[in-house]
């Protein structure tokens, strides 16, 4: 037998070995569990904490172009006009705060991360708290932003808001 001959006959073997695994591998695979993930397998659970009830809370979270004298949202929006509306808070209606809360947020604009802020409110039973958004010299940077908002480190709440 010649070099070429001896070479045609090794890929011909090699050829076959491949069909022959390749049709039982993936005809195993198509009617059996993966082999990486079998059946027995129970899937990931995640744990619910439960909290205290008297666990600090934010109640409820909203958007507004201005608050009154005790900090309390007096026009409520998710939409806001980049060239005017300059000053924005994020208010927060709590429950069980004391000074030793951490009130904090992650913001993001068309998500990406635009800026954070850790919090405490100033004594003990406060019901109100807002963190103020006011942009500088030009206009807010139109899109579409997010506000995570958190008490103790847990995510508590989401604000989607937007500039026009």
């Amino acid at each position: 037998m010649d070099k070429k001959s001896s070479i045609i006959v090794v890929l011909i073997i090699i050829g076959a070995i491949a069909l022959i695994f390749g049709r039982s591998y993936f005809s195993q695979t198509a009617t059996q569990p993966s082999r990486f993930y079998p059946s027995t397998q129970k899937p990931t659970q995640t744990k619910t904490v439960q909290m205290p009830a008297n666990a600090p809370a934010i109640v409820k979270a909203v958007m507004s172009r201005s608050i009154d004298a005790k900090g309390n949202a007096t026009s409520v929006g998710t939409t806001f006009n980049a060239k005017t509306d300059k000053l924005v808070y994020a208010v927060l209606n709590l429950k069980n705060a004391t000074k030793n809360t951490k009130l904090s947020y992650v913001r993001y604009l068309n998500g990406k991360y635009v800026d954070s802020k850790v919090a405490l409110p100033t004594k003990d039973g406060i019901t109100t708290f807002y963190f103020a958004f006011e942009k500088g010299i030009g206009d807010y940077p139109k899109g579409t932003y997010a506000l995570n908002l958190y008490v103790n480190g847990r995510r508590s709440q989401s604000l989607i808001y937007v500039f026009k």
